[in-house]
């Protein structure tokens, strides 16, 4: 008795704190904001964090955090931002107003007229903003070099003079009188001094590079009068201010290049032609104020019948001894000149040998227009070495790019098969940048070989062998590394009828070995072989907790990262799924973050000290920013972006377990409002994407929907929310789906408080066709929602995935439709895995969105599901919206989709009024302008077709 006084006590308290807040609404969403950039200094001074609203409809701004003093700065609409080396000042750019943005745009106010953004100078020692400087385009600052940067400004705009008529009706408002200054012509560069403030104009810039360091840079002009040719191409001396001008006599200055301490300068140019396309590019090199033409059109420094490319920009090795470019075979068409354009007949040829079919090079041909081969100008011997050749599509570099072994790789001879098999693979080679030669080090495989830091290996996982080799690239010799292992290095649990991939890479030590993953454990490998390979934190498989290293260093991407010179290593334990910290001391896991009930993600650290960021949520608490200085002995939370949460009606989140029809145990997610009652009956809305329950301790910004309910919106209207985790047999998608998430909704309503006769579903893209297959086989489902769903699974097959241009074959043999056989061999899977075959025995209503430009599912499959059922007066609403892709991005789509999507649910599972969107359409006559959201005044029995007239 006492017990149950207890909970009723409970019961009632929360009931009446959650009384008391606001429920979430389609309103709401602009009030969240989301943390979009975070910047460290690189002696972990400063931490700089840009925060803007969820939705992009409203105010954020930009946060300074000192480590040091631990205090705040915050600037609104603030982005874009770069620390100074010396950590003195902050730069960032300023948008304007959101409401000031909006009403310009409602009065039609000409885009380069509106407000600009400003640039804004934060002085760090004195807490305040240093300078501002008004209608920036963009700005640079050194890598490497304190005290200057340069901005570029948009044109001044001459303000109107208020009651003065125009002496000339005919005049434009925004003419400019030739006479006017040039900042009032076109586009202008401020060389900006951050001590002095001092500024320098250099008018008519076109565009401008930085080195990292050094007291020069590099600029081109242009004469907006005449829109193709450019002035000349300068070096700017910072300790002079003088302007130099390095050529003027060329037609066109292009893709300019930076050694990083400035003394060695690169560019295209292109002598005068009457054609923009058919312009000849030469490549100049300036070094100690001498100007060298290192290559000519045609140049004996190419191959015979090649070309410089004008499409990519020249870089220079970490030494500054390779200067590298890009040059491509001539291409001679034999076009009949005769012809007029309506003559020319516009046809795409395809060709059963074709190594691309043409919807994957209509897609990738700017890519292919663009193709060129690397080569490199050695500034100290003069030599010009070919790296590259049309054997060679890609190229893995050292860090420095300065190394003699680097790998190549090419997908051509494989490139048919690419419509039908996966993983798609590779030839790959070894090449001797001192030569250009190169050798075959690994036919046909599918993982991309990962060079040494010392350039003498790469390390290679087999996916047909299931092992990690390295091959020594001088002797090419190739060593199996776990051949002697009793440990899967594959996923385990892939249930894809294909070759699984690799837990993953986690980096190399700091002695040049390998760090590698099993399930659970990270493990060291020596790349010699010499050494046994050594299971570091050991306890992982034992205790169900998956260890990780990271790898935060921007420059060295796969070096692993060390806290005071240990190894760093992150846990997931897959049980309660929380995070925690640890290093490697001396062969032993030392705590740093002790688990708890957060997931630990975001993490970053100061280039020069042991600064390190990361944020921390839960389902009830956002992913703010948290900061240690003292190698994770204890942290502080320095944002509070969304206060305002305290306000809303929230929920929780628990675990779920239980078992399939066919015995397997699964997990899932359980949502419930935050003044959940067991008496109660809740209506339930079950979402999923194959394996969901490791996000358990995820938080979701309550913002318009891309494609998918939101657990957020949810819990705090009353809804529990349920996300099973599925697993797959082979060639049985559909009733593996219906096995895993009907079984689990059946044992969820089990607990009682779900109310069985309001239950809902929905999914997107390959959840969408479960929901789509599950309306054919089950009744359980009350209402059910189905986004970008396959729906025809024999005309999907043949189909084209539109964004790529690749054929969809392959991913119903190989990857997530998980069919295993082709259409001819497994007829009769693609029959019984499709929804369409089903829709005489669907009851339950559907709504489906699928988007005219959907680059994924192609756009006719949800045209199919919706004819059919309409074909046979089953309830059915189609959303397409226009020129969207797979998943929405405009966020008045996205607000669209919300609101239709929680009316649809609200009308079958609360019993509210139906939308008039719903029972009378809404007549393209109305589009635009009636959007049909008003509801009926009073609740149908039963929505019947309407004629829409």
């Amino acid at each position: 008795m006492i017990q149950r006084l207890i909970t009723f006590v409970v019961i009632l308290s929360t009931s009446l704190i959650s009384a008391q807040k606001k429920t979430l609404t389609h309103a709401d969403y602009d009030l969240w904001k989301n943390i979009t950039d975070v910047k460290i200094s690189d002696k972990g001074k400063l931490i700089v964090s840009t925060i803007e609203t969820n939705t992009k409809r409203g105010d954020g701004y930009v946060e300074i955090y000192n480590t040091q003093n631990k205090t705040k700065f915050k600037y609104s609409n603030g982005y874009d931002t770069s620390i100074s080396l010396d950590e003195n000042y902050v730069v960032f750019k300023k948008r304007p107003k959101y409401q000031l943005t909006r009403k310009e745009k409602k009065e039609e106010i000409k885009k380069e007229n509106r407000t600009k953004d400003a640039l804004f100078i934060y002085d760090v020692k004195n807490n305040v903003i240093y300078d501002s400087i008004l209608r920036v385009k963009k700005y640079k600052m050194p890598k490497k070099q304190e005290g200057w940067l340069v901005v570029e400004n948009f044109k001044k705009v001459k303000k109107k003079e208020k009651g003065k008529k125009k002496a000339n009706s005919e005049q434009k408002t925004d003419s400019i009188d030739n006479n006017a200054p040039m900042a009032f012509k076109q586009n202008y560069a401020l060389v900006y001094n951050l001590k002095t403030k001092q500024k320098d104009t250099i008018h008519q810039i076109k565009d401008f590079i930085l080195p990292e360091k050094g007291k020069t840079f590099y600029y081109t002009l242009k004469n907006k009068k005449d829109k193709q040719k450019d002035i000349g191409v300068y070096e700017y001396n910072l300790a002079s201010g003088a302007k130099i001008a390095i050529d003027t006599t060329k037609y066109i200055y292009d893709k300019l290049a930076v050694y990083k301490d400035g003394n060695q300068f690169v560019y295209l140019s292109a002598v005068d032609s009457t054609a923009i396309d058919s312009l000849k590019f030469e490549l100049y090199y300036y070094k100690n104020k001498g100007l060298q033409k290192l290559v000519n059109t045609p140049d004996k420094n190419l191959r015979e019948n090649w070309e410089l490319s004008k499409d990519q920009t020249p870089f220079f090795s970490d030494n500054g001894d390779r200067l590298y470019f890009y040059s491509k075979p001539k291409v001679v068409y034999s076009k009949d000149t005769t012809l007029l354009k309506d003559e020319i007949p516009q046809v795409d040829v395809w060709n059963w040998q074709d190594k691309l079919i043409q919807p994957e090079q209509k897609s990738k041909s700017e890519q292919l227009n663009k193709k060129a081969f690397l080569s490199y100008y050695n500034t100290k011997s003069s030599q010009y070495i070919h790296i590259q050749d049309h054997t060679i599509e890609t190229l893995s570099f050292d860090k420095n790019k300065q190394q003699q072994y680097i790998v190549g790789s090419t997908t051509s001879p494989y490139d048919i098969m690419r419509s039908w098999d996966y993983p798609w693979t590779k030839d790959y080679y070894v090449i001797n940048t001192n030569t250009g030669n190169k050798h075959l080090i690994l036919k046909n495989k599918g993982r991309q070989p990962i060079l040494s830091p010392d350039g003498q290996y790469v390390l290679h996982y087999d996916m047909k062998e299931k092992h990690w080799f390295s091959i020594d690239l001088s002797a090419i010799k190739k060593t199996n590394l776990t051949k002697e292992l009793d440990v899967a290095f594959y996923d385990e649990d892939d249930d894809h009828p294909s070759l699984p991939s690799p837990y993953g890479f986690g980096g190399f030590d700091s002695k040049g070995n390998a760090l590698i993953y099993d399930k659970f454990d990270v493990w060291r490998v020596s790349l010699s072989g010499k050494e046994k390979p050594k299971n570091l934190t050991q306890n992982g498989r034992k205790n169900n907790v998956e260890y990780r290293t990271k790898m935060l260093d921007s420059e060295q991407k796969n070096k692993a990262t060390y806290c005071n010179k240990e190894l760093l290593i992150t846990s997931f334990d897959k049980v309660t799924k929380v995070s925690g910290v640890y290093t490697l001391r001396k062969g032993k896991l030392i705590e740093k973050v002790r688990p708890s009930e957060f997931r630990i993600s975001s993490y970053k650290k100061a280039k020069n000290a042991e600064v390190y960021s990361y944020r921390k949520e839960n389902f009830t608490t956002f992913s703010d920013l948290y900061v240690t200085t003292n190698t994770f002995q204890n942290s502080d939370r320095i944002t509070v972006v969304n206060p305002h949460q305290k306000d809303f009606k929230w929920g929780t989140s628990e675990l779920f377990s239980w078992k399939t029809y066919d015995g397997k145990k699964l997990e899932g997610i359980i949502y419930k409002p935050e003044d959940f009652d067991p008496s109660r009956q809740y209506p339930l809305i079950t979402y999923f994407y194959e394996k969901r329950s490791d996000s358990y301790r995820n938080y979701h910004i309550p913002r318009p929907s891309a494609s998918i309910v939101n657990p957020s919106y949810l819990v705090s209207n009353d809804y529990i929310m349920f996300v099973p985790d599925i697993v797959y047999d082979e060639g049985k998608p559909g009733a593996s789906a219906y096995n895993c998430i009907v079984s689990g909704v059946e044992a969820l309503e089990e607990l009682g408080y779900i109310d069985r006769d309001n239950i809902g579903i929905q999914g997107q893209s390959w959840g969408g066709y479960q929901v789509a297959y599950l309306v054919t086989v089950t009744n359980k489902f009350k209402a059910a929602m189905a986004g970008a769903p396959v729906s025809n699974m024999t005309s999907a097959y043949g189909g084209i995935r539109w964004k790529s241009g690749l054929s969809r074959a392959f991913q119903y043999e190989r990857t997530q439709s998980r069919l295993g056989k082709n259409l001819w061999d497994g007829f009769d899977l693609y029959i019984e895995n499709s929804p369409l075959f089903g829709i005489p025995k669907i009851e339950t209503p559907l709504l489906m969105m699928h988007n005219d430009n959907d680059g994924a599912v192609p756009y006719y499959q949800g045209i199919e599901m919706f004819m059919g059922m309409r074909r046979l007066q089953k309830p059915v609403w189609l959303l397409v919206y226009n020129e969207e892709a797979h998943n929405l991005k405009k966020v008045k789509n996205r607000q669209d989709l919300s609101i239709r999507m929680m009316q649809f649910f609200d009308y079958y599972l609360k019993g509210k009024p139906a939308p008039k969107w719903m029972t009378k359409g809404v007549p393209r006559v109305q589009k635009g302008k009636d959007l049909g959201y008003g509801l009926e005044n009073t609740r149908a029995s039963s929505i019947t077709p309407s004629s829409n007239e």
